[in-house]
């Protein structure tokens, strides 16, 4: 990882701390492995083109299957999400999943309490900045990882400003680097 870059709208710088910008796909691996309670969720904007969305979805899919991370997206992409057999553990509103994670007394979608790491992919820079922005505020405990195509210096980690040619190439760089090690555990596992 290496340190912070510009804020993609440079308004939005992220104050004393600001996000660490994700460059190796195992780095990110890491750290959501390490996550005792980790979240996916994903917003409207997945749905700006079909190869966007295609992508986001195989990455969400891999994470949920591969991790067993609990997904959640507002109305927009669940249509898409449940057509291609994706398993969603909640529909929400972006404000509402905001007011949700930042609540202490929210005990999750599973009732096993706060989630300690949210991935969050989909939603316009105006909103994703709205929404690390409160979490970063009122949910300290909470780590927040940005898997979109732009900086969000209110993350914890998040990946740097970039085009989509390149963010489709990461994606995909961690789509492969997820899936050989999910198989790589379960030959482990048979040999035991």
């Amino acid at each position: 990882m290496m340190p912070a870059q510009e804020a993609w709208i440079r308004s939005e710088m992220g104050g004393t701390r600001q996000a660490l910008v994700i460059t190796k796909p195992d780095v990110l691996i890491s750290l959501i492995k390490k996550a005792k309670h980790p979240l996916i969720i994903i917003g409207h904007e997945s749905l700006t083109d079909s190869s966007r969305t295609d992508v986001i979805i195989r990455l969400v899919s891999v994470l949920h299957e591969s991790l067993n991370i609990p997904i959640i997206c507002t109305s927009h992409i669940a249509g898409q999400l449940l057509s291609r057999g994706l398993d969603v553990s909640g529909v929400y509103g972006s404000m509402e999943i905001l007011d949700r994670l930042r609540d202490p007394t929210w005990e999750g979608l599973d009732g096993n309490g706060q989630y300690d790491l949210v991935c969050i992919i989909g939603f316009s820079y105006a909103l994703g900045s709205l929404l690390f922005s409160g979490l970063k505020q009122n949910a300290p405990q909470t780590k927040i990882i940005s898997l979109d195509p732009r900086y969000y210096p209110h993350a914890h980690w998040s990946y740097g400003n970039m085009k989509h040619i390149t963010w489709k190439e990461e994606t995909e760089r961690l789509i492969d680097h997820i899936q050989s090690e999910h198989m790589h555990q379960g030959e482990e596992k048979a040999h035991v």
